[in-house]
């Protein structure tokens, strides 16, 4: 089944609505991609300009999506005296020696400019992953949830009006389904205790 990324990457001539467009930007933070513009505009430039145009920039897109701002990126122009796509390639391999996460929304807090560099000249985080010997879908299928982040996940979901009964869960969302299965006994049982913190907030 193709991912919810895919989907809307396949109906980009299609209208946006300001509902889509949160769908949109979930779907690419659950699948750990990268959230800055400059990863947009080489990956999904429809989604970009229609966040813009729906809510007035970039940020308010994303906080209409319950998600932090994206740390500004320093542009790739300014580096160019020191990256490469072999500094880019060592630079990725010792962040998995140092065990640090590799999926690219952690990336994105933790080293940024390798991030945007990397997006830069390889096209986009999950080819520059694929150029340093790393399995990209892997490495997203292996996103360790805590449960405070399922939970805050959820809630984001259920600020966007997202469906979540079960099979829909399973399907869309199997990293987060099996982790509030872990957590907390049941997709239902995870999904309740959301929107009870949902509704306090």
């Amino acid at each position: 089944m193709a991912s919810l990324v895919q989907q809307h990457s396949a109906h980009k001539r299609h209208s946006w609505s300001r509902q889509l467009v949160v769908q949109a930007i979930l779907a690419r933070h659950h699948q750990g991609l990268a959230l800055n513009p400059q990863a947009l505009e080489a990956e999904d430039s429809s989604l970009l300009a229609a966040g813009r145009r729906y809510f007035g920039s970039w940020p308010k897109a994303l906080k209409a999506a319950h998600l932090p701002p994206v740390p500004r990126a320093v542009s790739p122009r300014h580096d160019r005296g020191y990256w490469s796509r072999e500094v880019l390639i060592t630079e990725i391999r010792r962040h998995a020696e140092a065990g640090d996460p590799l999926y690219a929304h952690a990336m994105q807090k933790l080293d940024n400019r390798l991030v945007s560099a990397a997006t830069y000249h390889f096209g986009s985080w999950a080819q520059a992953l694929a150029e340093a010997g790393f399995d990209p879908n892997l490495i997203r299928a292996n996103h360790r949830y805590t449960p405070d982040a399922v939970l805050s996940e959820i809630r984001q979901l259920l600020g966007a009006s997202t469906d979540l009964r079960d099979t829909v869960a399973r399907s869309r969302y199997r990293s987060l389904y099996w982790a509030a299965r872990k957590y907390f006994g049941g997709w239902r049982s995870a999904v309740l205790l959301a929107s009870a913190l949902h509704s306090k907030a």
